[in-house]
């Protein structure tokens, strides 16, 4: 099924929510790993995409290689003429009618395949002579010099000697015949009806040059590897005889061909290469900014998983906490009220004191009660404060009252100081609790000892300090217990209960007030000062401060 689409064709909210929500089942390990590994998988196809190599060619001095071409060509010419000359003495000293001779004298030269004394008429001298040098594969008897005119040819036979050529007017003395389909020739006349013919093995005349001009050029290259290659002095199937700089796949740069009737060979020279690569700008920045947002994606939607897996596992373990909270005080309370009828009539003072702890717990079952509440107000924004006028001292003394017959049964003594009897506008209520709170903290965590409430109003502020003379809360916790289910992992707080809200509630109603809640250093014990905005309100007609 295709996913869903807006109107225009782009894609809805729906179809956001299923591409995310196989994202959001991950666990926040993988979630971050996931997108991690996306991100640099951008990064690496931007860098693929943006990347662009050019190969430059770098021209380079040839000269020393062009002078080595030069020398190598005048070599070859002056084997040329060399080789020529030696045939030509072949031609003009042997007999032919000795083939002994013929073949002693052929053998000194490298390449004669076949000696022929060729005449203007064969017929009144009896016929030609042959005298075969070396013999090709397979051929046991000289190459017969056929013409035009020779009887002795089959059809299809080529014509190797012209006679017309070599006996004419207006023809030479010497010369070469060069022709496609025919081997290599070299003729000299020896008198005015006489030719002798050489045919010439080309292959064994080039292998033997080609020694020669590697063993030559072997120390005329030096000047040549000076400079670095890629240069080489090549064979005619492209073998390298002489190299400098390496093999070379690519077609030369320059090709110096090295001519002669001995065979072919060339100078090959190649340019430097220098690869430079390239980036496009765009292509690599969008990219990159790319792999950033989705990095940074992935970083968050940790962080938030994080946060939410904490969250929901300090809310399983509030709402554990408050159903025990809610058990305690009321099994507390129906067990008292139960002992309590029970010695009624028996032992009224013992029913009295049931009747006491009954009340005790209902207003702990209160300070709960309320402080969820207050917590529920606060994560739905709905947290307000209302000033009335009031006395604070008069709403000191309610809470203190209220925590009397526990402080009582703790050993707690409880000492106020300072003048709070001047009417102001405040929060009655969140006042209260606030008070409640930090007492409700000394009755779980402080075993004996004096609780000091200290007072000041001064410039429409009021401040209220209370300091106790248990365990303490070490400094580098000093803001940790004021975030929402967080209590002290020590044995400051072992064996007591809570939900871990008390003091988060007790600084938003602060803040709420216009005012702060925050810890104050202290050598024993733990000191809590507590500021708001209390203007001052008229008289009131009765106060009531115990």
């Amino acid at each position: 099924m295709p996913p869903p689409t807006c109107p225009d064709g782009g894609l809805s909210p729906r179809h956001f929510a299923i591409i995310i929500r196989p994202v959001s089942s991950l666990s926040p390990r993988a979630t971050l790993l996931l997108l991690l590994g996306l991100a640099a998988v951008i990064l690496a196809g931007g860098l693929r995409l943006a990347r662009t190599e050019e190969t430059i060619r770098v021209d380079r001095d040839r000269e020393a290689l062009r002078r080595l071409a030069g020398e190598l060509q005048l070599e070859l010419q002056r084997l040329e003429t060399l080789y020529e000359s030696h045939l030509t003495r072949l031609a003009q000293i042997v007999k032919p009618a000795d083939a002994f001779e013929v073949r002693r004298a052929a053998d000194r030269i490298v390449g004669v395949r076949q000696f022929s004394l060729l005449h203007r008429d064969a017929k009144d001298v009896g016929g030609d002579v042959h005298v075969l040098i070396a013999a090709a594969p397979r051929e046991h008897t000289p190459v017969p010099m056929f013409d035009e005119s020779s009887r002795n040819r089959t059809p299809g036979t080529p014509v190797l000697v012209s006679r017309g050529t070599i006996f004419g007017e207006d023809a030479n003395w010497s010369g070469w015949i060069e022709e496609p389909g025919k081997p290599l020739m070299f003729w000299q006349r020896v008198a005015s009806n006489e030719v002798v013919v050489i045919l010439v093995d080309e292959t064994a005349v080039e292998e033997a040059v080609e020694r020669w001009l590697q063993a030559w050029t072997e120390s005329r290259f030096a000047p040549v590897r000076v400079g670095g290659g890629p240069d080489q002095f090549r064979a005619r199937n492209g073998q390298a005889l002489l190299a400098e700089g390496g093999a070379q796949v690519e077609r030369p740069d320059l090709l110096l061909p090295l001519r002669s009737r001995l065979g072919t060979w060339d100078l090959a020279s190649w340019d430097l290469r220098e690869t430079r690569v390239h980036y496009a700008v765009a292509t690599l920045a969008t990219s990159g900014v790319l792999a950033v947002f989705v990095a940074s994606l992935g970083v968050l939607i940790f962080g938030q998983q994080r946060r939410a897996a904490a969250l929901a596992a300090q809310r399983v373990s509030f709402v554990n906490r408050v159903s025990h909270e809610l058990r305690t005080p009321l099994t507390n309370i129906l067990l008292n009220l139960d002992l309590a009828s029970e010695a009624l009539d028996d032992t009224p003072r013992d029913a009295e004191r049931r009747l006491g702890l009954v009340q005790e717990e209902t207003r702990r079952l209160g300070r709960l009660i309320d402080n969820v509440l207050t917590f529920s107000r606060h994560e739905q924004g709905k947290l307000r404060a209302e000033a009335h006028a009031c006395v604070p001292a008069s709403v000191i003394a309610t809470v203190v009252e209220q925590f009397a017959p526990s402080f009582a049964r703790r050993a707690l003594e409880v000492r106020r100081a300072g003048d709070l009897t001047a009417p102001c506008l405040l929060d009655t209520d969140a006042f209260a609790q606030i008070l409640a709170n930090l007492f409700s903290n000394v009755e779980k965590y402080v075993s004996g000892g004096l609780v000091e409430i200290g007072g000041a109003w001064k410039d429409d502020v009021l401040t209220v300090t209370v300091a106790d003379q248990g365990p303490g809360i070490p400094s580098e916790s000093a803001e940790r217990i004021f975030r929402p289910f967080e209590r002290l992992d020590s044995r400051i707080n072992e064996g007591a209960s809570g939900t871990g809200l008390g003091l988060a509630i007790a600084r938003d109603l602060a803040t709420a007030m216009h005012g702060t809640l925050r810890l104050l250093p202290s050598t024993r014990g733990a000191c809590f000062e507590l500021r708001v905005a209390a203007p001052r309100a008229e008289p009131l007609k009765s106060i009531s401060v115990a």
